[in-house]
């Protein structure tokens, strides 16, 4: 069965909310399923011990230089991670190092830098909303404004589906 996400993060991939702003966090988006025709079966904060790959599951296709604009490709983007992740292939992607030198322009860059066919983050903290629907398919400017003011840090936001 597959399963459909909303996953909102925070700009910085290192920062933290405390877990007080985390679960009001998580309070207000569930808040926002609340619409007659609006549903999501769960809305949680999650928490990681390390900077975590937060991808869009099937959503991601492909991965770009963002200096030359070359398609570098999820081959390339994968074996990176698996690497830095110590060899591991299962779970969720880990990274400790966010500086990447891309093979295309051998251009000096970060993980986020990357041009992802849709988007993805890297992040400590997620407020995870699983098996959604709603009126509006992203959360708005406003709405993704309230969740970084509750948490006390800008948030972005990833769709992923699994």
């Amino acid at each position: 069965m597959s399963e459909l996400y909303i996953r909102v993060i925070p700009t910085d991939p290192k920062w933290q909310p405390t877990v007080g702003a985390a679960a009001h966090a998580a309070e207000y988006v569930a808040g926002l399923f609340a619409r007659p025709d609006d549903h999501v079966e769960v809305v949680e904060p999650v928490f990681y011990g390390r900077i975590t790959l937060i991808d869009g599951g099937e959503y991601m296709e492909n991965v770009f230089c963002p200096r030359c604009g070359a398609a570098i490709g999820l081959d390339w983007f994968w074996e990176l991670l698996i690497t830095r992740n110590g060899g591991r292939r299962v779970g969720e992607p880990t990274i400790d190092d966010l500086g990447v030198t891309v093979p295309c322009c051998r251009a000096a860059l970060t993980l986020p830098e990357l041009r992802f066919e849709a988007p993805v983050g890297f992040a400590r903290f997620e407020v995870s909303a699983r098996n959604w629907t709603r009126h509006a398919w992203d959360l708005s400017a406003e709405e993704l404004a309230d969740t970084g003011a509750i948490l006390g840090h800008p948030v972005t936001q990833v769709h992923a589906h699994y």
